[in-house]
């Protein structure tokens, strides 16, 4: 029974992105005040897809080690996607505002990118290949402020991927504040 129920949950979470349609999405730019095209298919790196949210303690205690991720990471693209629903572009960038983030943030206040990749808190990481196949779905660490961490599951990603390997842990328990839909 439950050999049953682990190869349902495997092949209903291999399905899960089967139909993510990643090579155009237009999103609200914070930085450039305006709608955006993203493309995370067929790009020159691999592009890491951060879901957060400026209400939840967990995003914020996570922003900055985020931050540290991206510059140590060169050779992935980030990106930051502010997912709370009806939440207004100008109430972000206040909340932002005194972070120096070195990847661009969207604001998806109607979440439709939330959504497209079922994200369920924030913090929640995504890492999407060069061909648009999501490789990694979980959370940033096993805390839910890095700081408190012993396993460092989206750094373990990237560093695989930066070896040329998949995540030995393509999936990991995603911490944090529930997105409301």
């Amino acid at each position: 029974m439950k050999i049953l129920l682990f190869l349902c949950i495997l092949l209903s979470t291999s399905q899960l992105f089967a139909n993510l349609s990643l090579d155009e999405i237009t999103v609200f730019s914070l930085k450039k005040n305006a709608n955006e095209s993203v493309v995370l298919k067929n790009t020159a790196h691999p592009t890491v897809v951060i879901f957060i949210s400026k209400d939840c303690p967990c995003s914020k205690g996570n922003l900055d080690y985020i931050n540290q991720l991206s510059l140590e990471y060169k050779n992935m693209n980030f990106i930051g996607i502010h997912s709370k629903k009806n939440t207004l572009p100008e109430d972000v960038l206040a909340y932002l505002q005194d972070k120096k983030l070195n990847f661009e943030i969207y604001n998806d206040s109607d979440l439709k990118i939330t959504d497209l990749f079922k994200a369920l808190k924030t913090p929640h990481a995504f890492i999407v290949s060069t061909n648009g196949e999501v490789v990694y779905n979980g959370g940033v660490s096993n805390s839910t402020f890095p700081k408190n961490a012993k396993e460092f599951f989206l750094k373990d990603a990237l560093t695989d991927i930066q070896n040329n390997k998949l995540p030995s842990k393509a999936e990991t328990k995603t911490l944090g504040c529930f997105i409301v839909r």
